[in-house]
């Protein structure tokens, strides 16, 4: 009876050990999805938000997915705002290190994603429109553009 029951134990060990089942993505075409972010935070030598629509646009490329059916949009304010300028207006908002987001920003960019930053926040923390790193674009102000694109049907995504 011991062996039995020790029997039946081990088999049902050793089938939940089996590889768990992959959710496949079943949106593969006009996905809309768009970050917020606020800080400047770094994840592997970068900015988060730029590191993380990297990893979303590979990920999605690596499903077969086109690139022109990924419509992502990251919205930049706050602190955020020094992942997005240049050096000189970096050391000015008390940020010493030069920006290391020039490579994955044009690289995103070139693989259409729109890189938006606050114009409010933009003057409030005494940024001039050169400073901007190539190809940021500016919005009117966050909120209103993070609720616009949500009304549009955009999937929202914080990053802190």
């Amino acid at each position: 009876m011991k062996t039995l029951l020790f029997s039946l134990l081990a088999l049902t060990i050793s089938s939940s050990a089996a590889e768990p089942e992959v959710i496949p993505i079943q949106v593969r075409e006009n996905l809309r999805i768009v970050y917020q972010v606020t800080d400047d935070m770094a994840h592997e030598g970068v900015n988060k938000g730029l590191f993380y629509a990297r990893k979303l646009i590979n990920t999605y490329e690596k499903q077969g997915i086109a690139a022109d059916q990924v419509h992502l949009h990251l919205v930049y304010h706050g602190t955020g705002i020094a992942a997005v300028v240049n050096d000189a207006a970096r050391k000015r908002l008390g940020v010493d290190a030069a920006n290391p987001n020039g490579e994955i920003l044009a690289e995103l960019i070139k693989r259409g994603v729109q890189v938006e930053l606050c114009e409010n926040t933009m003057q409030q923390k005494g940024v001039k429109p050169t400073e901007l790193m190539p190809g940021v674009k500016l919005v009117v102000g966050a909120f209103p553009r993070l609720i616009d694109l949500q009304l549009q049907g955009f999937a929202y995504i914080k990053f802190e």
